[in-house]
C-alpha cells in the first residue's frame, strides 16, 4: 500500500451520516460514519485531538492525510465573543479620551490669563464640567470592567480541519478518534408502599463534545475502564528454604518485553498503510452489561439527560428500627435488580415525595436492601431501665446489668412487619461473659452482637419490647 503523505488538500466539510459515542468510565471515543464521499472531503475536530489518534477505514485507499493549524469555531459563541471584543476597543478609546480630557481640564496655567473676575464667573460651569467627565470615566472603567468579565465566562472553543484524500469516491468512511464528553450519571429511586413496588430510572446526562451537530447519534455507556492492561498478572514462583534465583524477574519479563515491542512496530506500520473495508457490527458484550441509546440528537454544545433503564421491581417493604442509635422507624424496601443498577448519585423518592440523595449502585440479580427515610407515623419511645454495678465477694469481678424499654406504636393506616435492632458487648476473651435477658425473647443474635426482634403491627397496635444484658469480667 501506498504510504499516506502528510500533505494539505483543498476539501469541502463533510457531515457524518452516523455518530456513535463510546463512553468508558475514564475515557470516550467518536465514531464517525460517512457514505458517498469525493475522494477528497474535510471535517473539523477538536483542538486536542493528534494525528496518531485518529484512525481511518475507507472502501477506497487512502492516500493523504493532514491536520490543519488550529484556529477558532466561527459559531454563535465566537461571533457574539468577537462582538464583546470590538466593543471593549471601542471603551478602552472611549476611556482614554475621557482621560485626555481630564488632565486638560485639570491644567490651571491654561487658564492663568483670564481675568479674576471672568474665573470667578466661569467657576460653577467648570466645576460642573470637571464632574461630569469624572463621572463618565467611572461609568466607562465599570463598562469595561463587566465586559471583561463576559468575556472571560464565554467559551471559545478552536478546532482543527482534517482532510482527506482517497484513490477514488469511497462509498463508506469511519473516522475515530478520543473525545473529552462532559458526562453524569443519575438514579431516580420510587418506592411505592401500597404497591409492593420500587421503579428505578438510570440516567445519563451527556454534553455535545464537539461544535456541530450530532445527528443521528448513537451513546454507548460500558461500566468498566478503557486499558492497556488486558492480562493478569505474571505469575513467578515463590521459594521457600533457599536463595532466590538472581534476576528470575528480568530473565522471565524479557519475551514478553520483545513480543511487547513487536506488536508496537507492527501496529503502527499497519496503521500507517492500512485501509480496510470495515464495517460497523454490534456484538454483544461479553465483559459487561452495556447499555446504549439510540435516536438522539445533539445540537453544538447542548446538553441534554437521556434515560437508558428502566426497572419496575416487587419489593416488600418492613421497618428498622436502631435501638442502638436513633431509636427511630426506618423504611426498608427488599428488592432484586433485573440488571445492574449503575453507582451514581441517586434521588430517592417514597410515593411521590422527593426524601433526599446519596451515592448507591445494585448488582444484577442479587437481592438489595434499600432505606427510604424514618416513618414519622410509627413512634417509638426508648425508656432505661437502669445501670447496676456488682462487685463480686473477693472483688475480683464485676458484673454490669443494663437494659432499656421499648414502646413501639404503629400511628399509620398501614400495617408493617417491624425489625428492632439492639446492641450487646462482643465478648473476646474467656474471662468475659455477656448474658442477656429479654421479654419477649429475642429472635436472634449475632456474632457481632446484633439482637433482633421481628413482629407484626396492625394499624394502631402497640408492642413493648425489654432488653437487658449483664456483662462479667475482671475489675480494673
Amino acid at each position: 500500500m501506498r504510504e499516506i503523505a502528510l500533505v494539505s488538500a483543498f476539501a469541502l466539510i463533510a457531515s457524518a451520516e452516523s455518530n456513535l459515542i463510546e463512553i468508558y468510565k475514564n475515557a470516550s471515543f467518536i465514531h464517525q460514519n460517512f457514505t458517498d464521499q469525493k475522494s477528497e472531503f474535510s471535517l473539523n475536530l477538536p483542538d486536542f485531538i493528534e494525528l496518531e489518534d485518529i484512525d481511518v477505514a475507507a472502501s477506497c485507499e487512502l492516500v493523504s492525510l493532514n491536520l490543519n493549524e488550529a484556529k477558532p469555531a466561527e459559531n454563535e459563541a465566537y461571533a457574539k465573543f468577537k462582538q464583546n471584543e470590538k466593543e471593549l476597543e471601542e471603551l478602552n478609546d472611549k476611556l482614554n479620551a475621557l482621560n485626555s480630557k481630564n488632565a486638560f481640564l485639570n491644567n490651571f496655567p491654561a487658564f492663568k490669563e483670564q481675568s479674576v473676575a471672568n474665573l470667578d464667573a466661569d467657576g460653577d460651569k467648570f466645576y460642573e464640567a470637571v464632574l461630569k467627565n469624572l463621572a463618565q470615566i467611572s461609568q466607562t472603567k465599570k463598562q469595561i470592567d463587566e465586559l471583561k468579565k463576559k468575556m472571560g465566562a464565554t467559551e471559545v472553543k478552536n478546532f482543527q480541519k482534517l482532510d482527506l484524500k482517497f484513490e477514488c469516491d469511497p462509498k463508506q468512511v469511519k473516522i475515530s478518534y478520543p473525545v473529552g464528553v462532559g458526562v453524569s450519571l443519575k438514579n431516580k429511586i420510587q418506592a411505592d408502599v401500597a404497591k409492593g413496588k420500587v421503579e428505578i430510572s438510570q440516567n445519563l446526562t451527556v454534553t455535545n463534545p464537539l461544535g456541530i451537530d450530532l445527528n443521528s447519534l448513537t451513546i454507548a455507556l460500558y461500566p468498566f475502564y478503557y486499558s492497556s492492561n488486558l492480562t493478569p498478572a505474571p505469575f513467578y514462583p515463590r521459594y521457600e528454604g533457599k536463595p532466590k534465583p538472581r534476576n528470575m524477574m528480568p530473565l522471565a519479563a524479557a519475551p514478553m518485553m520483545e513480543a511487547s515491542a513487536d506488536m508496537v512496530v507492527a501496529k503502527a506500520s499497519a496503521k500507517k498503510n492500512s485501509v480496510k473495508d470495515v464495517r460497523a457490527s454490534n456484538d454483544e458484550n461479553a465483559l459487561a452489561n452495556a447499555w446504549r441509546i439510540e435516536g438522539v440528537s445533539l445540537k453544538a454544545d447542548e446538553t441534554a439527560d437521556f434515560a437508558y433503564d428502566k426497572q419496575s421491581l416487587d419489593a416488600k417493604f418492613d421497618l428498622v428500627i436502631d435501638g442502638y442509635g436513633s431509636a427511630s422507624a426506618f423504611v426498608r424496601a427488599a428488592f432484586k435488580p433485573e440488571r445492574s443498577i449503575e453507582g451514581a448519585q441517586s434521588e430517592f423518592k417514597i410515593d411521590g415525595i422527593n426524601i433526599g440523595k446519596r451515592y448507591v449502585g445494585y448488582a444484577a440479580g442479587e437481592e438489595a436492601k434499600e432505606f427510604f427515610g424514618k416513618n414519622e407515623l410509627v413512634s417509638v419511645k426508648k425508656e432505661a431501665n437502669g445501670e447496676y454495678t456488682k462487685e463480686s465477694f473477693f472483688g475480683s469481678k464485676n458484673k454490669i446489668s443494663r437494659g432499656y424499654k421499648y414502646s413501639v406504636k404503629n400511628g399509620s393506616k398501614l400495617a408493617w412487619d417491624v425489625v428492632l435492632e439492639e446492641q450487646t458487648p462482643v465478648s473476646t476473651h474467656e474471662s468475659v461473659s455477656v448474658s442477656v435477658k429479654n421479654d419477649p425473647k429475642e429472635n436472634e443474635i449475632g456474632k457481632d452482637g446484633k439482637v433482633t426482634w421481628k413482629f407484626a403491627l396492625k394499624p394502631n397496635e402497640s408492642k413493648e419490647v425489654n432488653f437487658s444484658y449483664e456483662l462479667t469480667k475482671p475489675s480494673e
